[in-house]
């Protein structure tokens, strides 16, 4: 059983790292160089939201059932209750974690309004390409704070 626990750990970190590091990359590298090219919002920029997004859902769905997994396995899980630091702990990283999901099913919704209006109006195009730079940074914070918690429940 420690190394099914393991594997978990480990599925959950990478699938995190990845998830995170896409976004990251995405709001640092990829949208200010596209930017700087007037290149925003372009079909190139378009195509590479849609390849990041099944990394992101499958990175989204690992966190899930890895983070229940390692939570119901662990003898710090009193079935939510939150008398204790650690139990007050998973559930603000539950609660951050379903934000996530929110936000990330609105940040598709986004890129297919971009796509609606990249042809027929240019300006509406910009500023749901806008609200997707939005959607990003806010999944960056959300992401941050999980980690927050994360290292608190390691040291609770």
């Amino acid at each position: 059983m420690d190394f099914v626990l393991w594997v978990s750990r480990v599925m959950h970190v990478v699938s995190a790292v990845v998830w995170m590091g896409g976004l990251i990359f995405m709001n640092a590298v990829l949208n200010p160089v596209l930017r700087h090219q007037g290149d925003m919002p372009s079909s190139k920029a378009l195509s590479l939201y849609r390849r990041f997004f099944p990394f992101l859902w499958s990175s989204l769905w690992t966190m899930l059932v890895t983070g229940t997994f390692m939570a119901l396995l662990s003898p710090r899980f009193l079935g939510f209750d939150l008398s204790t630091t650690w139990g007050q702990l998973l559930a603000a990283k539950t609660g951050l974690f379903v934000l996530l999901l929110i936000v990330s099913w609105q940040a598709v919704a986004v890129v297919r309004r971009i796509e609606a209006f990249m042809e027929s109006d240019a300006r509406q195009a910009e500023a749901w390409n806008r609200t997707f730079e939005t959607l990003v940074r806010r999944s960056i914070v959300l992401g941050i704070a999980s980690f927050l918690c994360a290292a608190g429940m390691a040291v609770a």
